[in-house]
């Protein structure tokens, strides 16, 4: 499979090879090429391969300049062309364009507006994490839009126990049994205090058939901790995308009475997020 050109691969679209070095394009002149051929791979994502014909009638460009652009394209390594009856498709050279992208970074950008606006509503703050090894990772909060925004001056971390947080304690709950099983295996195995109580499977029992029952996690009790926390996992059919938490006082209101506000609303906005991620 060829190598893409690193330099040339949108030049030939942008403008014809010459010998002598070729002036800058500036503005929309040199925006266009490139929007073009991203098109062109867009609509070859869809219909994978496709006619020139086909994708004449999908971008709407002139069949010279999509020859010029798959040419391009295929100089880059991204496209071949099959045959004139069947016409063009993508190269597993496309997958490279996605190697840095992770999903649950795109789980995380989908759910910041409808956060936002949650805190907005309900005033106290929120925060989504994802499951990284056997550690939840909270990627964002919500903390400076709250009026009770809690410990503001103190730096929390980023990675957080699985069985000691409601978000970690949402996913274990919800996540599939296999996914479950292996992360199980990981905490029993870590040898860090955290992570102790995965070697008791009548605790792990207890703890999966409570949350079931209640629809929500809670934090486990931590000594001098002042706020608590009840969390909702993020779904998309069985696959747990992310949880979400809401976190409160202990002094402003109980477990109970956060859950009959708060644990509707969170389930909502849970089903929002994995309905556009």
């Amino acid at each position: 499979m060829p190598k893409p050109a690193q330099n040339k691969a949108f030049q030939t679209a942008a403008q014809p090879a010459s010998d002598t070095a070729p002036a800058l394009q500036t503005g929309e002149s040199a925006v266009q090429p490139v929007l073009r051929a991203l098109d062109i791979l867009r609509v070859l994502n869809e219909k994978n391969p496709a006619s020139l014909a086909f994708l004449h009638e999908r971008t709407g460009l002139p069949k010279p300049t999509l020859v010029r652009l798959l040419q391009t394209l295929i100089a880059a390594g991204y496209v071949e062309q099959l045959s004139r009856r069947h016409g063009y498709r993508l190269t597993q050279e496309v997958l490279q364009l996605a190697r840095g992208f992770r999903f649950d970074h795109h789980v995380v950008e989908v759910a910041r507006p409808y956060m936002d606006a949650f805190t907005r509503i309900h005033k106290w703050p929120v925060a989504i994490a994802t499951l990284e090894g056997a550690r939840m990772h909270v990627h964002y909060g919500t903390q400076g839009l709250s009026p009770f925004s809690y410990d503001a001056d103190v730096k929390r971390p980023n990675r957080i126990p699985v069985l000691q947080a409601a978000l970690g304690r949402a996913y274990l709950a919800y996540c599939p049994k296999d996914e479950r099983d292996v992360l199980l295996r990981l905490l029993r195995q870590s040898g860090h205090a955290a992570d102790r109580e995965a070697k008791d499977k009548n605790f792990i029992a207890r703890l999966i058939s409570e949350i079931h029952a209640k629809g929500y996690a809670t934090m486990a009790t931590v000594p001098g901790e002042t706020a608590n926390g009840i969390a909702v996992p993020i779904m998309k059919g069985d696959a747990v995308l992310a949880a979400i938490t809401l976190r409160f006082y202990d002094s402003a209101m109980s477990e109970q009475e956060a859950a009959t506000r708060y644990a509707a609303p969170l389930h909502e906005m849970a089903k929002q997020i994995a309905a556009a991620a």
